[in-house]
């Protein structure tokens, strides 16, 4: 989900950037530890009400920061609600894929959305896909199918799940570039929350089980984690390059190896580290052309002599 930059972070500090990426990173493996630790004895639909339901507290404090109520008109309703329900199923598929399979397999599959945004960015956006964005989509794809070969680790559905919401992330995120044309950041997490939240609720009585205070408390800790973790890759990406901090999402694949071996003593198998290894260079590829892109776009003409 989008937020808004603060006004007053507009210097560039390539350090703090990569911090806050790292930061932001590892408080992602921890949510999604978390989700995988209560899939094991709550419904997923109570899991999707209260990642929607306790996110609308910060998104709030975001629509506050940003100019108050008056920020949540919108004249796109619909295109609000269509992204709600992709990130609804981005968030049902990923607590699936880290509840079926080890925790390191699922966050190496899902690595594949920004692969799957560049194939999609043509077909729903109309942009123009060059050379170097196929070469590193083809070669990502060869990666996914090594990772998503049966290995014994987990399961159809699981390998499904995270294929899945890899997928609804690169959609979802096309559909906030377009709707940041014209919507605040602030009124697209809120709407997004809301919908998400109404969408929830009418399932959580058919699913509902009365959680521990300790599991309350983790169900809460999703949302309020998923924010914190949002809003700080936001600041990494307002102080850094995005060549410069992007690829350090992919120390999310060593958290998911050592919080997996902790917890429930998974190991990942060769596949998926051969897998996970071509989608990594692949996207690294991937963001060293599109820097080559935007410096080449940026650099001044001369004037023909």
């Amino acid at each position: 989900m989008a937020v808004t930059l603060p006004p007053t972070v507009r210097v560039e500090d390539i350090r703090l950037g990569i911090f806050y990426m790292l930061a932001s990173v590892f408080l992602f493996s921890i949510q999604n530890a978390i989700g995988k630790w209560l899939a094991q004895s709550y419904p997923i639909p109570m899991l999707v009400f209260f990642r929607s339901f306790i996110a609308l507290l910060p998104s709030f404090l975001l629509v506050m920061r940003a100019g108050g109520l008056p920020v949540m008109r919108t004249n796109r309703l619909a295109g609000q609600f269509g992204r709600a329900v992709i990130w609804g199923g981005s968030n049902v598929a990923s607590f699936f894929a880290y509840h079926l399979l080890p925790l390191a397999d699922a966050v190496a599959l899902t690595f594949a959305a920004p692969l799957f945004l560049t194939a999609l960015s043509y077909p729903i956006l109309k942009e123009r896909v060059s050379r170097e964005r196929w070469i590193a989509v083809s070669v990502g794809f060869v990666g996914v199918l090594v990772m998503a070969h049966p290995s014994g680790a987990g399961s159809a559905l699981g390998v499904t799940g995270a294929i899945t919401c890899a997928v609804c992330n690169a959609v979802g995120t096309l559909t906030v570039r377009d709707l940041c044309r014209t919507e605040h950041s602030a009124s697209i997490v809120t709407w997004t929350a809301i919908f998400m939240t109404l969408m929830a609720l009418p399932a959580l009585p058919f699913f509902w089980k009365t959680p521990t205070l300790l599991d309350f408390l983790l169900f809460c800790s999703i949302g309020l984690i998923g924010g914190v973790s949002q809003y700080w890759t936001t600041l990494a990406l307002s102080l850094a390059p995005a060549a410069a901090v992007s690829p350090f999402n992919y120390t999310a694949l060593v958290w998911g190896s050592i919080i997996g071996f902790i917890v429930w003593s998974e190991l990942p198998t060769v596949l998926i580290v051969i897998g996970s290894a071509i989608v990594t260079l692949a996207g690294l590829y991937l963001l060293r052309a599109e820097g080559r892109r935007r410096k080449a776009t940026a650099a001044p003409v001369r004037p023909a002599v």
